[in-house]
């Protein structure tokens, strides 16, 4: 198993509500598709993330770029997996 580690830039110090349900809508999405368990989520200083415990590290990716291109579109994110 794998940790992937999501995080992308803010438009403040700390997420709008706007920022969080968008952030809430891509981790529902990536539940829903079944790609592990997410593991946390958290937001500050200019930045949000989440994190997910994942088997198949491939099918993770396909999904977060997915999921982020309709619930976040034109969104840049780093994306960084620990085994």
């Amino acid at each position: 198993m794998a940790s992937v580690w999501v995080t992308f830039p803010i438009a403040g110090t700390w997420p709008t509500p706007a920022e969080l349900a968008a952030r809430n809508a891509v981790t529902d999405a990536l539940t829903l598709a079944g790609i592990g368990s997410c593991t946390g989520a958290g937001g500050g200083r200019g930045e949000m993330d989440f994190s997910f415990r994942v088997t198949d590290e491939k099918t993770a990716r396909a999904a977060i770029t997915s999921a982020m291109q309709e619930h976040m579109p034109g969104i840049e994110y780093r994306l960084r997996v620990s085994e």
